[in-house]
This record gives structure tokens, sequence and C-alpha cells, in this order.
């Protein structure tokens, strides 16, 4: 990817990600996509073409997945605290803490999918045995 394209890439995410809360989407559906489109601008932003072409690919199997962590508000709103942090890292150029910013927050939304799917499952086994 060109170094200008990214640049402008890179400040669409802006638009999305660094807005004041009262401009926030809440759509689990809409902030699913513009995440996955965060994700996939940093990866392509990175230039390498097939790496993009592989995390797409991921990101196609897992997007069921990767959206239950869109389920609740409490979610959507670290989501974009989390998001503004890694992009400012990444518009300052600061590589390394966006590199641990964006780790910590792959940590984060694992473990919140893992408890959302858990707490999920355990009430469809209550609602199965109360029925």
């Amino acid at each position: 990817m060109r170094a200008g394209r990214r640049v402008a890439e890179l400040e669409a995410l802006k638009s999305v990600w660094l807005v004041p809360p009262a401009e926030r989407l809440t759509d689990a559906r809409s902030v699913g996509g513009h995440d996955e489109q965060f994700h996939a601008t940093l990866v392509r932003a990175a230039g390498n073409g097939e790496t993009a072409r592989v995390h797409w690919d991921v990101t196609e199997r897992i997007r069921i997945i990767r959206r239950l962590d869109f389920t609740r508000a409490d979610r959507i709103e670290a989501t974009y605290v989390e998001r503004a942090k890694i992009l400012r890292a990444v518009m300052q150029k600061k590589p390394d803490q966006a590199q641990l910013l964006l780790k910590t927050h792959i940590e984060q939304s694992k473990a919140e999918v893992r408890k959302i799917t858990l707490h999920t499952l355990q009430a469809a086994r209550d609602r199965a045995t109360a029925a």
C-alpha cells in the first residue's frame, strides 16, 4: 500500500474511533463492522499484502465469535477507549506502544468473549432445566 493511501486510511479511522462519547455507535453490528475495518486497516498499513489477505480470511471465519464482544454496552465502550489509544499510538509513530496496546486489547477481548460465551451457555442450561 502506498504511504499516502496508508495515511488516508488511518485518518479515516479517526472519524470512527476518536469521537466524543455522544457520537459513538451503540449498535453491535455497526461497531463490529467498524472493528473489523480497524484491524484490517492496521494490517494493511503494515504493508504486507499477503498478511492482509490471511488476516481477512481469518476475520471471515471468526466473525461470529468476535462480534460477541459487542453484545454488551460496557464492551462497546471499552472498544472505543482501546481503539482510541491504539490509533493515537500509531498516528504518533509509537509502534512499540501500539503493539503492546493491541496485544493487551486482543487478550482482554478473548477473555471477555470467553466469559460472555460461558454465561450464555449457563443461561441456556438454566432455561432448559427449568422447562
